[in-house]
């Protein structure tokens, strides 16, 4: 019976044995090219499954590459080059023949010196080096980890070049520096595969669960779920951070950042636009590693596409941030793996398979590795002539200099000079004031001659990175006319067709606006010319403060005047005065707002200051405001006394309101959108301290609300909202509210608060009604373009313009806000019109509203003006806030930190 038993088994084992070979049967080899070196070990052999059976976890490519390190010891090093959120070390492999392994920091130094040519004594140095230096290029891999295949390629691809005999590929190992990035974000690789191992069945079935994963497990996104692919603009992720770092050491010719999953592989030549600030010879280079894969997947019979969806002008991409530093970055898109899992039925009744993505992509890295080594001394003497022209250029351009002023916020524009810092941008402090002869001022767009003060910081565009620091920095990107003139084309097409007709996608891809000094809320002008001024390089501290590089002095400074008797008092006008509030608050310290401006001990302090009274406090205040405030970098006066010499607003006024730490709600899960949870809960967590509970729509409904004094929603899908609270959850919140809570809501919550039945505010969707939907996420055309007159009735959607918002200098929503105007960014077509009841702190205003970007003519600004960006509803003891727009949005838009913190710091204590 035993035996019986034990047969029967057998027999299904090679069954299923055999239903997997079928499932996973490929005709892609990856083991063609050899011979292969039998000391290194296969992936396979190290983790028991054939490329595309499983997915591999971090552990096994750990095991897998110290494997093959080991083995190729004369082919391969590993290093260390940061640590990710969630404590993952991040690794390079550097792959080369070993003459080049023996002597790799001398090919590091010399490509250093082409990177900056004024350290070259002449071009004969430059050409000596071009002559004799392998190409270094750099394939990075699962930069969005939940795009599977990338991953299982790193591994692949490292094997063949560690262990591959064959004559070609070890004549690509003599010309070339390879590194490899096997997991760019490992925390969106680990959530995903963890997840899809735990429940995959292999079903090809589009519709079945392992296509479908739960809310936060497939996502592009870190650990705190910010999208590492648009982080490079301006590096606020320690992922970020440590990549520009390990790319600014060793300045690769060639970067290729690996994702999925389209229809079939793309790569580029890229769609437009193009970011102009790239020189016409990237285009040209664009075509040869093209046509390099095109002949690569042509031997193969695969199908691909170029030159459609992805374009390359935001400059925070991973394709087009190495090109603006002088690489050619390219993004190659594969088809199988990720959310299309093991199998994938297409709707042609075709299978894809993760084989066959990582077959795609290993390939593809390949190919562009046999490229890059056949045009090798050019695309050296290209990245030379990259930098030695940006400096040239820079110094009789146009724009010559960038010019901040730290003004009210020195901590802003530090943390500005930081982010160019990181990215190997030179930034000085002035020592003197200046004059320049044509100044331009980024908001009121006039030039004008000008004098700057000492301390102003200053970028001259006479550098090495004068093009990604122009991409980064100039009030306005320029866009190609002639894709302008095809959107406009699309759009009159549009308009000609019947409701029930489908609409053409307009092609923008991601915002248009993005300048750093506007969303930074930094005073700045750029300059025609830039006059010998006596400065000071800057640098970042093993901390990352900004300070002087000759005597490593921060910036940013703060600091208590003495010791107070009758209260410590801090103007809040900066970020750091908010995070030095929330920590005091955090400490259970008492402390309160004036809600008018102030007089204290003989000064005046602006409306919003905060005040620590010292009979309210422990001893222990002394010490420890006095240890943040030097640590945040705010300044804090000791007032001796209470008395006011004039004005109706002292220490002890009425208009002084104590604040109390608010319990504060922020809505996750489903209908939620992943990056707004993602940037509040990095701000919370990371920049101000502020503790929250992240809670279900579903648990929401099981809680005591009214224990809380805060409910956030972050921008989200209104349609999933209003299903999962339903009628008796929003009758709930209403009453919460009426009791007192701070209803929060951006974006798509915003306008769930405005819907018919919900109607928390007496503001409506602007044209919700009028129109059927506009096609595609985003679309527009520059201010001076033409189109039609008639007067429009909905908006179309604004692929992320900056534009000009009104402030109510006298609500409390905008304490810290003295300008009567700030730039915002506006993204989409959800306007909202102005509340009856509450209060519209934040409007737009006029016609005069375009600051950067791309807007509709004859659409944006008629429609958008006398609409409302922030509202305010008093509602019974509580209060409704909404905010039309994400003003977390990537988390570089400092300007309106507080703007967002103040619903949270004030808006619970004041009725």
């Amino acid at each position: 019976m035993q035996r019986f038993v034990t047969t029967i088994l057998c027999g299904i084992s090679l069954m299923l044995s055999l239903t997997r070979s079928s499932i996973f049967a490929n005709t892609f080899d990856f083991y063609a090219r050899g011979p292969y070196r039998p000391s290194v070990p296969r992936p396979s052999q190290l983790l028991g499954y054939e490329p595309g059976e499983y997915h591999t976890d971090f552990r096994g490519m750990e095991r897998v590459i110290f494997a093959i390190a080991q083995a190729a010891s004369d082919r391969v090093r590993v290093i260390e080059y940061g640590q990710s959120y969630g404590r993952r070390p991040l690794r390079l492999l550097l792959i080369s023949a070993p003459e080049n392994m023996n002597r790799l920091e001398e090919i590091r130094a010399r490509i250093q010196q082409l990177a900056d040519p004024r350290r070259l004594s002449s071009p004969e140095e430059a050409a000596t080096i071009i002559r004799t230096t392998p190409v270094v290029v750099w394939l990075n891999y699962a930069n969005d980890g939940n795009e599977s295949a990338a991953f299982e390629a790193a591994l692949q691809v490292a094997y063949h070049l560690a262990a591959s005999e064959e004559p070609k590929t070890r004549e690509l190992l003599e010309k070339a520096i390879i590194l490899i990035n096997p997991a760019h974000n490992p925390e969106s690789h680990e959530r995903f595969v963890a997840w899809y191992n735990a429940f995959a069945v292999g079903a090809e079935d589009r519709f079945a669960a392992e296509h479908n994963a739960p809310w936060g497990f497939s996502t592009n996104n870190n650990h705190y779920q910010i999208d590492l692919n648009r982080d490079a603009l301006a590096s606020t992720q320690i992922e970020t951070q440590a990549l520009m770092r390990a790319y600014l050491q060793w300045n690769p010719q060639v970067f290729v950042d690996h994702h999925g999953q389209t229809t079939t592989f793309f790569f580029p030549p890229p769609a437009a636009p193009v970011n102009a600030n790239l020189p016409k010879a990237y285009h040209d280079w664009m075509e040869v590693f093209g046509r390099g894969n095109a002949e690569a997947f042509d031997r193969q019979g695969w199908a691909y596409f170029a030159r459609d969806v992805f374009d390359l002008f935001y400059p925070g991409y991973w394709d087009s941030w190495p090109s603006l530093n002088g690489a050619i970055g390219m993004t190659y898109e594969t088809d199988g793996g990720g959310s299309r899992g093991l199998r994938w039925r297409r709707e042609d009744g075709a299978l894809v398979t993760l084989r066959d993505g990582i077959a795609k992509h290993f390939v593809a890295s390949l190919a562009t590795v046999e490229t890059a080594v056949r045009h090798r001394e050019r695309l050296l003497q290209y990245f030379y002539d990259f930098k030695r022209t940006a400096i040239e250029e820079g110094a009789r351009g146009p724009m010559r200099r960038f010019v901040f002023l730290p003004g009210n916020d020195p901590g802003r524009a530090a943390e500005l000079a930081a982010t160019l810092l990181r990215a190997g941008i030179e930034v000085q402090v002035t020592q003197e004031s200046f004059s320049s002869r044509a100044a331009h001022d980024y908001l009121s767009k006039t030039a004008t001659p000008r004098s700057f003060p000492a301390g102003a910081l200053i970028v001259d565009l006479a550098q090495p990175q004068m093009r990604l620091a122009k991409a980064l920095l100039e009030p306005e990107a320029e866009l190609d006319p002639q894709f302008v003139k095809r959107q406009l084309e699309i759009r009159e097409r549009n308009e000609r067709r019947g409701k029930n007709v489908p609409k053409e996608r307009y092609e923008f891809y991601d915002v248009t606006a993005w300048s750093l000094p506007l969303a930074f809320g930094v005073e700045a002008y750029w300059t025609e010319d830039a006059p010998r001024v006596r400065s000071v390089p800057l640098a970042l501290d093993e901390s990352g403060r900004v300070v002087t590089s000759d005597d490593r002095k921060p910036i940013v400074s703060g600091g208590v005047t003495g010791r107070a008797t009758s209260a410590y008092v801090f103007a809040y006008e900066t970020n750091a005065a908010a995070r030095l509030a929330f920590a005091l608050l955090n400490e259970g310290y008492k402390i309160a707002v004036s809600t008018r401006p102030l007089r204290a001990d003989g000064r005046d302090f602006p409306r919003g200051t905060l005040i620590v009274p010292i009979e309210r406090n422990p001893e222990s205040l002394h010490e420890r405001i006095a240890a943040l405030a030097r640590e945040y970098g705010v300044n804090v006066y000791a007032a001796a006394s209470a008395y006011t010499d004039r004005g109706d607003t002292g220490i002890g006024s009425p208009a002084v309101i104590p604040l109390r730490k608010p319990k504060i709600i922020v809505i996750t899960g489903e209908g939620v959108s992943v990056t707004s949870f993602g940037a509040i809960w990095f701000l919370f967590e990371r920049r101000f301290g502020i503790p929250f509970i992240p809670m279900t729509l579903a648990s929401l409904q099981r809680a005591n609300i009214f224990e809380y004094d805060v409910i956030l929603f972050p921008d989200g899908n209104p349609s999933v909202y209003r299903a999962m609270l339903g009628d008796r959850g929003l009758e709930r919140l209403k009453r919460w509210v009426n009791e007192g809570g701070v209803l929060i809501g951006i974006g798509g919550a915003a306008e769930l608060f405005t819907q018919k039945g919900v109607e928390l505010t007496t503001a409506k969707v602007l044209g919700a009604e009028e129109a059927p939907e506009s096609p595609g996420s985003s679309a527009s055309s520059p201010a001076s373009a033409q189109a039609p007159a008639e007067k429009p009735t909905r908006p179309l959607p604004v692929p992320g313009a900056i534009l000009r918002a009104t402030v109510d200098r006298h609500h409390f929503l905008t304490f810290g806000y003295e300008a009567e105007s700030l730039p915002v960014l506006v993204n989409g077509a959800r306007f909202f019109t102005r509340s009856r009841d509450g209060a519209n702190v934040v409007t737009f205003e006029g016609k005069e509203l375009h600051v950067s970007g791309f807007i509709w003519p004859n659409n944006t600004v008629e429609l958008l003006s006398g609409t409302a960006y922030l509202i305010h509803e008093p509602t019974g003891q509580g209060h409704v806030i909404l905010y039309a727009q994400d003003p977390n949005f990537r988390l570089f838009w400092h300007s309106l930190t507080r703007l967002f913190l103040n619903s949270l710091l004030f808006a619970p204590s004041l009725r």
